[in-house]
């Protein structure tokens, strides 16, 4: 104990002075020490020393200087562990204020207007921030799931003699609850509608899976809210990349075909009870070669030949009973809505198929781009017609 109260002072004095790599320095060697240091040796034995680290890591949490920030972050995720709070009572007040401070900073800085005009490092930087802000959220959520097996946590005895406090394992569980579903959710979400982090997305959902037992009696709550959300679409999105990169690794490299080639191998059909798969693999890679071209805004095919193309390897996978895959269908009718200023009208490529297999497709609709306009102009999404 003795000697984090020699580090927190040397790091208070040290943030007085003007030196950013000071002060990464010293929340650097903090964050090692809350790592390494064994579990069966308290380092905050003293509440008073317990508080004097959460006001150097808020005070460095919203620093100017983004590097420090994002070594401020990690600390903080480093910090967050029980062996180190659970001497009691535990701050949990003060652990509240510690973790809205980092969301906060982190909304500010994973906002659309923060993101515009910035250095490719300075992006990265806040990117690295986002992550060290759930890995604390996560964290924390661990700490309080940890704490309800500790009479002592629950309770929080001596905060406040003969009277009821708000520093509880409970007021703090809810805070997780509300202040996840405020500033956590919508940030990640507004984060991967310009970027995609698989590990951002691993550590977010498995906070969500944590929180599900944090409050145990809002469980049904919480889990009808997630759902009722745009969080899922993502999350199946995310699952899905892993199905489509393995498709285009083994597929890319045999497209060994010209523009014209290509488009006629999408309106080709199969021989009756034929188990080679070489030619649906082949299609399949290049309808999502095509999607992320025109995601992209690289139109190397003209649309009206690719509108027809697409529509006729549709209405083939119907002939044949077949369906594609559902990120094979969302592609097919982003390409069909793209190209429907130069190609044949929707409305009639809907009368080329039974209703049950349009509304087969178009039940794909969800998808990253389901909000453009010629999207929903077609797919009726929003009501449009």
């Amino acid at each position: 104990a003795v000697g984090i109260e020699s580090l927190m002072r040397s790091l208070q004095d040290v943030l007085q002075l003007n030196n950013v790599e000071l002060h990464k320095q010293g929340l650097l060697l903090f964050t090692e020490i809350l790592k390494r240091q064994p579990v069966e040796i308290k380092l905050f034995t003293n509440r008073g020393v317990c508080i004097e680290a959460i006001d150097v890591l808020m005070e460095t949490v919203n620093c100017p200087v983004l590097e420090v920030a994002v070594e401020a972050v990690r600390a903080v995720a480093a910090f967050l562990r029980k062996d180190h709070l659970s001497s009691p009572p535990v701050p949990y007040e003060e652990l509240q204020k510690l973790l809205e401070a980092v969301l906060k900073r982190c909304a500010d800085l994973c906002s659309p207007q923060s993101s515009k005009g910035h250095a490719v490092s300075q992006k990265l930087l806040q990117g690295q921030f986002l992550l060290n802000t759930l890995e604390s959220f996560r964290n924390a959520c661990r700490l309080a799931v940890e704490f309800q097996s500790d009479f002592m946590a629950q309770e929080n005895a001596f905060t406040a003699p003969n009277s009821e406090s708000k520093d509880t394992l409970s007021n703090f569980s809810e805070f997780l609850l509300r202040i996840c579903d405020s500033l956590c959710i919508p940030m990640v979400m507004n984060y991967l509608e310009r970027a995609v982090s698989p590990s951002v997305m691993e550590v977010f959902i498995s906070t969500l899976n944590t929180l599900f037992t944090v409050v145990p009696n809002m469980q049904n709550k919480f889990s009808k809210k997630l759902g009722m959300g745009v969080v899922w679409d993502h999350v199946l999105f995310l699952f899905l990349e892993q199905d489509i990169s393995e498709l285009l690794q083994k597929g890319l490299p045999q497209l060994n075909y010209t523009i014209a080639e290509s488009l006629l191998l999408l309106v080709e059909t199969p021989e009756p009870f034929s188990l080679d798969q070489a030619l649906c693999s082949h299609q399949h890679c290049f309808i999502l070669l095509l999607y992320f071209a025109y995601t992209l805004e690289d139109r190397f095919v003209p649309e009206a030949e690719l509108f027809l193309a697409v529509r006729n390897f549709l209405l083939s996978a119907q002939d044949h009973g077949d369906c594609p895959p559902p990120y094979i269908l969302r592609a097919a009718l982003y390409l069909l809505a793209i190209c429907q200023d130069k190609g044949e009208a929707l409305d009639l490529v809907k009368d080329d198929f039974i209703p049950s297999s349009w509304t087969l497709f178009v039940e794909t609709k969800v998808s990253p781009h389901s909000h453009q306009p010629s999207c929903g102009k077609y797919f009726d999404i929003g009501g449009e017609q």
